[in-house]
């Protein structure tokens, strides 16, 4: 029973990015221990980061979640991940079309809105000092709770040039480990004061991290990585290239956070990181040289084929000398150059100004019924919904966010106009907090102003949210505020980050390979002289 819920609850969490069935996932009660074993990543789930290049192929070994059902409070959440495999190559002609590129521009529109809303929230919890130590103390909680074990971690990137031949940039490492720092753990255990510590010591071990890039052997194709692909590839570095091949030899990084997760900083930042190197060897040649050159050219166009790609002439290259291709390139140029003038024209235009306040009344009519509904506890209907998903595709990221803004504030002074009146009138009830906020809890509150609802921008205090709603969420935590007399942070103590980086040795080592075979060529002859002319003398 318990494995049919856990496989039906992973597919709506996991199931956007990684496609799996029933038979690769594995739960082990006694172990509290979840796995899933050979599950390809779906590489249309990560459209909106809009890469310049395609994601061909990708593939997780191992993943495992085991959580302490009993000790969830204190106990460690270990996540461990094994045997990723991410290959990329250039994108073909048919992802530059319009309705790909539309398609990746409103994943990333929709995926910037979501973010803009969460750092919005983010923004309206720290206002006041007790929010944001709340905050702090939430995220040190978490930061203190998990740990996460990577383990062969391998990127590619393969392109191909007709008259360099295949070439491939990789970045590999073997281990990646996030846990809390033993001495401090251990130390914290033997005082038996592990949940009333104030600081959060975590340690960040990367091991054998490289930077590659070497040319395939001529069987190959740009994206046919051979035996990379394998369900049964082996992560070693010499199976996959040479050694001389590294742009960055393999190093390890090793790095120490410390989280205070105290209200009072006493002029301490709030988070301490320092970072430490190993000994950094570049080591690089003229083919490898060119070939960074070509891959930043090629970011390069990528990035105007994003902007004018839908003009392109589909399937044609000036490689191929079709009949008219003059006129298609040139009108290709011709749509490109009258795009943008068309654009900054039609800014001016007063068809323009009026469709744009039509949309703007139009959004923001939508929105604050949407916000108003679940205000109240209502589902919102589907055809405001789809309004506003149509008006989010084709309308700017800028003026979006903007229109939210008046939907919120107009919201807000509509509630504060309300309660006003409710108060004046002499013989209007009052309104009682534990009954109006009793339907609000803290998850609803917190999707709202995800959304983009309750609060001001000056908010002193948790907007919408009850006293014993706050209280619940403090226990619950096991947050313990201080009073604002005990904290007095000014500009001049409060930092937030404190970074230090530290490297053992750098060095950096320029190479000809065609000097190299020069020399070595040299040194055959010589040889070969040397000994022809000691057989001579034998006889």
């Amino acid at each position: 029973m318990f494995e049919d819920l856990v496989s039906k609850v992973l597919p709506a969490l996991l199931g956007r990015y990684v496609s799996f069935q029933k038979d690769q996932l594995t739960i082990n009660i006694w172990n509290q221990e979840i796995i899933l074993v050979d599950v390809e990543l779906i590489l249309e789930a990560f459209d909106y980061l809009q890469l310049p290049f395609a994601l061909k192929k990708g593939r997780i070994g191992k993943l495992s979640v085991r959580i302490p059902w009993k000790t969830l409070g204190w106990g460690a959440i270990i996540i461990a991940i094994e045997d990723v495999f991410i290959c990329a190559c250039p994108r073909e002609d048919s992802e530059w079309s319009s309705d790909s590129l539309d398609k990746r521009e409103l994943d990333g529109k929709l995926a910037k809105l979501k973010a803009i809303e969460l750092a919005k929230i983010s923004r309206r919890i720290t206002d006041n000092q007790t929010g944001q130590s709340l905050l702090s103390y939430i995220l040190a909680k978490i930061l203190d709770n998990i740990q996460v074990s990577i383990r062969n971690v391998h990127i590619t990137y393969a392109d191909n040039y007709k008259d360099q031949g295949n070439f491939m940039f990789g970045l590999e490492f073997s281990s990646l480990s996030i846990q809390t720092d033993p001495k401090k753990q251990s130390f914290a255990m033997s005082l038996m004061v592990m949940s009333r510590q104030d600081e959060v010591n975590k340690t960040v071990e990367i091991s054998n991290v490289g930077i590659y890039c070497h040319h395939l052997d001529e069987q190959q194709g740009s994206c046919d990585t051979g035996g990379l692909t394998e369900t049964n590839f082996s992560f070693s570095h010499e199976l996959a290239h040479p050694r001389d091949a590294y742009l960055l030899n393999p190093f390890n990084v090793t790095i120490f956070v410390l989280a205070n997760k105290a209200g009072k900083l006493d002029g301490a930042p709030r988070y301490n990181i320092t970072v430490e190197l190993t000994a950094l060897i570049l080591s690089i040649d003229e083919i490898q040289i060119q070939q960074i050159l070509n891959l930043c050219d090629y970011f390069s166009i990528c990035a105007l084929r994003t902007k004018y790609g839908r003009y392109r002439p589909s399937q044609s290259s000036l490689s191929k000398r079709h009949k008219g291709w003059q006129r298609m390139w040139w009108h290709y140029a011709q749509r490109s150059v009258l795009a943008d003038v068309r654009r900054e024209l039609r800014k001016t235009s007063w068809n323009y100004l009026g469709q744009r306040l039509d949309c703007r009344r139009k959004y923001v009519n939508f929105y604050r019924m949407k916000l108003e509904l679940l205000q109240k506890g209502q589902l919102v209907s589907e055809d405001i919904l789809q309004e506003l998903e149509n008006m989010d595709r084709e309308g700017d990221i800028d003026d979006i966010l903007n229109y939210r803004t008046i939907a919120e504030q107009k919201l807000q002074e509509a509630l504060v106009k309300s309660t006003k009146d409710n108060f004046s009138s002499p013989g209007s009830p009052r309104i009682d907090d534990q009954s109006a906020g009793a339907g609000q809890g803290w998850l609803k509150w917190l999707s709202r102003g995800m959304l983009g609802a309750g609060g001001t921008a000056d908010t002193s205090s948790f907007a919408d949210v009850s006293d014993d709603i706050i209280k619940d969420i403090y226990e619950g935590t096991e947050f313990h505020p201080i009073s604002s007399a005990e904290n007095h942070l000014t500009k001049e103590n409060h930092y937030s980050l404190f970074v230090r980086l530290s490297f053992s040795e750098i060095l950096v080592s320029i190479t000809s390979r065609q000097v190299l075979h020069t020399y070595i060529t040299g040194t055959s002859t010589l040889y070969c002289c040397r000994h022809s002319i000691t057989n001579y003398n034998k006889f």
